[in-house]
């Protein structure tokens, strides 16, 4: 279908240029009036032709930077097209006028094979910081060159009139060619040739095809201006073109070679194809005016589609709005966040869930907790009942049956009170733990001070004396204590003096009693020697059995 539109446009294209040709054929004929409306068919027919093709590239053709040379083509093309009719058929008295559209013929001549090479230049190196700087260079020699031909009338580089300049009026036999006129053509011609072959280069690969209608284009260029110089102009016939419109419609040509090849990269149906997306796309200008449209519209106002350009903008709860800037316009497209939002509320939701579950998990850990914390006091208490038990229910046996008028109440509750300070102190010392029992500490001294002080109460001559600080572990002070309680009460009945004191490897005891009892089996060892009626008892923080 596209070749088949391709086609009948080239048709209808030769056709309108075959009918300008013979509008420009029926010029200078009288009337006046049919003279003046041929030539302006002639015109209007040119120009209209450029300006068609001009319409095709920017439907063909992305908005790039070669398209904008190319487009730039087509104005210096109209450019020449329309110098020529003012030079021609507006102004015609005026000498200097007429002599510098006469110059001013170069300056599109120039230019416009210039874009043809930087169109290749650009398409070959892309959009690199190199490609740009090589096509201002090209650019700036260009029209260096064109300036010469302006200012011919200072140098007469260009031109070399053979009559005085207020006569000169670049027709005729009045001048010759001078040496920036070769200069000139030369370079068209250099960027003619090189951007070809730079657009073959970038292609990959050479078409005989390709070089044949670009080769076919070249030298009916050079055929029709021949007939021109060579033979309508000596022999004065009448001409359906003129040189210029020659030069106009080889180089449309061959432009239009090069993007139908695909030399020149295109897409000649991408309108049509972008209309049939089914994602709401539009492309708008810079005044929000919508060039290309999908299937599936894009329903904002400009003044949303301005809005979008700085953030996204939500044209109902689902549709959220987005743009960006291309080259000479905006780009925009719509989302729809239907699922999006749908997740968002069940993950909403999951979160909510979760949180309550989580305050839940921290007022579980709280209860745990709380509940390790009674665990571990209710172990302490346990290991304080199981560690105290003999002594209550030694207790409980020695106030059995005992009054406080009875002569054994006094012997009784004064071992009741050893016994006290023994449950007393051995129960501070469950509660510590080895964290909280600083290394070097009192409480083994102190609980010895606590017996020896209830000892008294017992009709004992009984002091804790000496060093009071240890450093031994909270196991030893525990056995170093049991051990020392169990020897206090094998010798409570017949003790009547007792001096407590530490020492670096346990606990002695120096003691006055009147017989010495069989002392129990204990965890740490005992060592008993006497001495003129005193016996020294050292208790040993080391493991094994009693030493008689």
């Amino acid at each position: 279908m596209a070749a088949y539109r391709q086609k009948k446009n080239t048709i209808l294209f030769v056709c309108l240029l075959l009918a300008a040709c013979g509008c420009y054929l029926l010029t200078w004929t009288p009337p006046e009036s049919f003279d003046v409306l041929m030539f302006t068919a002639n015109y209007g027919l040119f120009a209209g032709l450029i300006l068609f093709w001009l319409q095709s590239v920017r439907v063909r053709l992305l908005p790039t930077r070669a398209k904008t040379y190319i487009f730039n083509a087509g104005v210096f093309m109209l450019m020449l097209l329309t110098v020529r009719a003012v030079k021609y058929r507006v102004i015609l008295n005026n000498t200097a006028v007429v002599r510098y559209l006469g110059y001013f013929y170069n300056v599109p001549m120039v230019l416009i094979p210039t874009m043809f090479f930087m169109t290749a230049v650009c398409i070959r190196r892309g959009n690199s910081d190199k490609g740009r700087r090589l096509e201002i260079g090209f650019l700036a020699v260009a029209l260096l060159l064109a300036a010469g031909a302006l200012t011919n009338d200072i140098h007469n580089f260009y031109y070399v009139p053979n009559v005085p300049l207020s006569e000169f009026n670049v027709s005729g036999d009045t001048y010759t060619y001078g040496t920036l006129f070769y200069v000139l053509y030369a370079w068209v011609a250099v960027m003619i040739i090189a951007g070809i072959i730079l657009l073959f280069i970038e292609r990959g690969i050479w078409s005989s095809h390709v070089a044949f209608l670009l080769i076919g284009d070249i030298l009916l260029w050079i055929l029709f201006v021949s007939l021109c110089l060579t033979v309508f102009s000596p022999l004065d016939m009448r001409r359906p073109f003129n040189p210029p419109e020659v030069n106009i419609f080889a180089m449309l040509g061959m432009f239009e070679i090069c993007i139908r090849q695909r030399l020149i990269p295109h897409n000649e149906n991408y309108a049509g194809f972008f209309a049939q997306l089914d994602v709401p796309v539009v492309i708008t200008d810079v005044t929000f005016r919508p060039a290309y449209r999908t299937i599936t519209p894009v329903p904002a106002t400009p003044e949303q589609l301005a809005a979008a350009l700085s953030g996204p903008v939500y044209l109902d709860a689902d549709t959220r709005l987005s743009g960006l800037p291309i080259r000479a316009g905006f780009a925009f497209w719509t989302e729809d966040e239907t699922e999006l939002h749908k997740e968002n509320r069940r993950l909403e939701s999951a979160v909510e869930i979760l949180s309550e579950e989580n305050h839940l998990i921290e007022a579980e850990q709280k209860l745990r907790e709380k509940q390790a914390q009674l665990d571990a006091q209710n172990l302490v208490y346990d290991r304080i009942s199981e560690a105290l038990y003999p002594k209550q229910k030694r207790i409980e046996e020695l106030l059995r049956g005992v009054t406080p008028d009875s002569p054994e109440f006094r012997s009784a509750l004064a071992e009741v009170c050893v016994l006290n300070a023994y449950s007393k102190r051995k129960s501070n010392l469950l509660l510590l733990s080895e964290e909280t029992l600083p290394a070097r500490n009192r409480e083994l001294f102190l609980a010895l001070a606590e017996t020896a002080r209830f000892l008294r109460c017992c009709g004992v001559e009984a002091a804790a004396v000496g060093e009071e600080y240890s450093e031994l572990p909270l196991a030893k002070i525990h056995a170093l204590y049991d051990t020392f309680e169990a020897v206090v009460e094998a010798y409570l009945p017949v003790l009547r003096r007792a001096t407590i004191s530490l020492i670096g490897s346990g606990v002695r005891l120096a003691v006055e009693a009147s017989s010495n009892p069989v002392l129990p089996a204990t965890g740490l060892p005992i060592e008993r020697k006497e001495s003129d009626d005193c016996t020294f008892l050292t208790i040993l923080a080391e493991e094994g059995g009693a030493d008689e």
